[in-house]
C-alpha cells in the first residue's frame, strides 16, 4: 500500500481544523469561543450589547452617562415611556 504523502498532511491539518472550530458552532465546553470574553471592548465598531462602544462609553464618561440618564428620564416621563414601563412591571421585569 502506498500513501501520498500530501495527502496524509492535508488530512491531519483538516482534522485539526475540525477539532479547533466545531461545525456546531460551539466548543466542547459549551462555549461558543475558547475565549469569549478576552475581546470584550475591543471592537469598537460594535456599539450594542454589554462589550459594546457604547456601553462603554457609559462607564468611561461620566457626562455621556448623565446625558442618557437624563434622557432616560424624559423618555419615562412620556407616555411612551409610561406604557413601556407599565408593561414592564407586568411582565415582572422591575
Amino acid at each position: 500500500m502506498a500513501f501520498d504523502t500530501k495527502v496524509i498532511l492535508q488530512g491531519n491539518a483538516d482534522k485539526r481544523a475540525l477539532q479547533e472550530n466545531p461545525s456546531v458552532g460551539f466548543t466542547t465546553s459549551g462555549a461558543s469561543t475558547e475565549n469569549p470574553t478576552g475581546d470584550i471592548g475591543k471592537d469598537t465598531t460594535r456599539m450594542a450589547g454589554p462589550g459594546g462602544a457604547f456601553a462603554f462609553k457609559m462607564m468611561q464618561d461620566p457626562e455621556f452617562a448623565n446625558n442618557i440618564a437624563g434622557w432616560n428620564n424624559m423618555f419615562a416621563q412620556s407616555n411612551q415611556g409610561m406604557e413601556f414601563n407599565q408593561a414592564k412591571m407586568q411582565m415582572g421585569a422591575v
